[in-house]
């Protein structure tokens, strides 16, 4: 069931502009790591700021604040710096919903490989998907836990697809388009810049069929979004989306030290990059 959350604070005096930018990140991390349906501010009359949070359901909202340690994180640390009184949290279950969608996800075009036909993923892919993500090894360097549920994959697949800044194709074999392998992500960052990211199955793995994928999304990014880079964030230690980052051309250029709380622990992060240039100058038709 869909939960959501009803926040409210007042502010000190001054702090208003630095904790709505503050809120505005924080808001977006936690959507982009943890697939929430993300959230709306609103100040009132009176000046208290109110803040409406939405979640697949209270799983996944539990499971994202217990795997990350988000107070941590910079953009908290000066939200709860610009508060003078943090009032009660309020816990709402949905029972009708007439509000209309007003985020236009982002276009995402139908793209085709040698090999591997990449379509926009959809909700109803939440099956296909689950032996990835539920799978403790193919979760492993990922910023949580294996989910336990096809219904709790169906809801962070429903907050995905709706995205207005995030492009994700399902990893298909053309001659069955309605399974999809895993996926590729093209998330907006900044103008002209994109991170990507991707999962496959474990009876998919081992065929090459990731750095295909990426390669063709590589390619719409740098061709029809003309995008100037697009980088990657992996742990240090998997060795496998290092080799595909490494094989397609991307530059490690560093490392974020105690970047990411997960199931793990505590764990540093490699940023890898590429440049359109660099793209165009290289063969990548392997």
């Amino acid at each position: 069931m869909t939960r959501a959350v009803l926040y409210r604070w007042k502010l000190k005096p001054g702090r208003s502009a630095e904790f709505e930018a503050a809120w505005a990140e924080g808001t977006r991390r936690i959507h982009d790591t943890c697939g929430s349906h993300g959230a709306a501010l609103h100040k009132g009359e009176d000046g208290l700021y109110w803040s409406y949070a939405a979640w697949p359901g209270e799983d996944t909202r539990t499971a994202c604040f217990a795997d990350h340690d988000w107070f941590s994180q910079d953009c908290f640390i000066t939200m709860q710096a610009c508060i003078e009184t943090r009032f009660d949290e309020i816990g709402l279950d949905l029972v009708h919903d007439a509000l209309s969608d007003r985020a236009t996800p982002c276009p995402t075009p139908v793209l085709s490989t040698a090999r591997l036909l990449l379509r926009p993923l959809v909700r109803d892919d939440a099956a296909a998907v689950f032996p990835a993500l539920g799978d403790p090894e193919t979760m492993k360097y990922w910023s949580r836990p294996p989910f336990t549920t096809i219904e709790a994959v169906r809801g962070h697949l429903t907050a995905t697809t709706r995205s207005a800044t995030v492009r994700t194709w399902a990893i298909c074999r053309p001659s069955d388009p309605g399974d999809a392998l895993g996926w590729v992500v093209l998330m907006d960052r900044k103008e002209g810049v994109a991170e990507t990211g991707y999962i496959i199955r474990p009876d998919a793995q081992r065929n090459g069929y990731v750095s295909e994928a990426v390669t063709g999304v590589i390619g719409y990014g740098f061709g029809e979004l003309g995008l100037r880079r697009i980088y990657a964030d992996t742990d240090p230690d998997n060795a496998g989306s290092i080799a595909v980052l490494t094989k397609l051309g991307f530059s490690l250029e560093g490392r974020l030290r105690g970047q990411w709380k997960t199931h793990l622990g505590v764990r540093d992060s490699l940023i890898f990059g590429l440049l359109a240039q660099e793209w165009r100058s290289g063969d990548h038709n392997e």
